[in-house]
């Protein structure tokens, strides 16, 4: 995941690095819960159990936080393509390294594989997007997001008055980077294009409000150094947490 601010500017925004150390924070006693429940088979209470609606939308909540950051700071930094590519190609290395040792915990385009692309679209659609008002930018994004935030899962678009489901391809699994699977796909840690990069615009569009310093002045005022290390280090935590923690559970259990 991206740093806050990557381009040279007067003052970093503290707030963006605490509201992604925040979430990361989250992210991490997600997969604690997960672990706990579906791997040592731990019984949870039902609030807080992953894949339960009640968790599930706590679960959405912070991706909104993470994805909607990365966004907003993608358009400080001076080559997000190259950054995009970086990420991905990362991606795509544990996709590999998953596949030879852990083929039971395949990760096929999981969240860095998705933040590398998403970056590296709106790199290459910048000069398009930067000429979109970002109210109607942010409208539109969250109206995407809400239609199309199931076609991953089960193929399904939410037309507001209907719904539609998307037959899964009968020619094998090429469109798994956009949402759309077929019979016997597999993830880990599935984050494909649609619909997370409706997230992603939304906080590429919040930019502008951001940085015109138009939210309230104690947005620009807060501070909390743990927060802001880990969303500085969003990165590295999120690619060791997970080995770090199945290694303390399985030496607790």
């Amino acid at each position: 995941m991206p740093t806050a601010v990557e381009a040279p500017q007067k003052e970093r925004i503290a707030a963006l690095d605490i509201l992604r150390g925040g979430a990361m924070i989250l992210v991490m006693l997600y997969h604690l819960l997960f672990d706990l429940r579906y791997i040592y088979k731990i019984e949870l209470p039902r609030p807080i159990t992953p894949m339960q609606p009640e968790a599930e939308i706590i679960h959405i909540c912070f991706l909104w936080v993470l994805f909607a950051v990365s966004g907003v700071c993608t358009r400080y930094s001076k080559d997000p393509v190259k950054r995009g590519a970086f990420l991905y190609i990362i991606g795509f290395l544990i996709t590999l390294v998953t596949s030879y040792f852990v083929p039971s915990e395949l990760i096929v385009f999981g969240v860095l594989s998705c933040f590398g692309a998403l970056m590296a679209i709106c790199g290459l659609l910048r000069p398009l997007l930067d000429k979109i008002p970002w109210q109607w930018l942010l409208i539109t994004s969250v109206l995407l997001w809400i239609m199309f935030r199931d076609i991953h899962h089960s193929g399904m678009i939410h037309l507001f008055i209907t719904d539609i489901i998307i037959p899964a391809p009968a020619i094998g699994n090429y469109l798994y980077p956009i949402g759309i699977t077929a019979e016997g796909f597999r993830s880990a840690d599935y984050f494909p294009i649609i619909p997370y990069i409706f997230m992603f615009l939304s906080g590429y569009a919040l930019h502008t409000p951001v940085n015109e310093h138009k939210l309230p002045e104690s947005f620009y005022k807060m501070k909390c150094p743990p927060l802001e290390f880990i969303g500085k280090h969003s990165l590295i935590f999120y690619a060791v947490h997970q080995p770090v923690i199945l290694l303390i559970l399985e030496l607790i259990f």
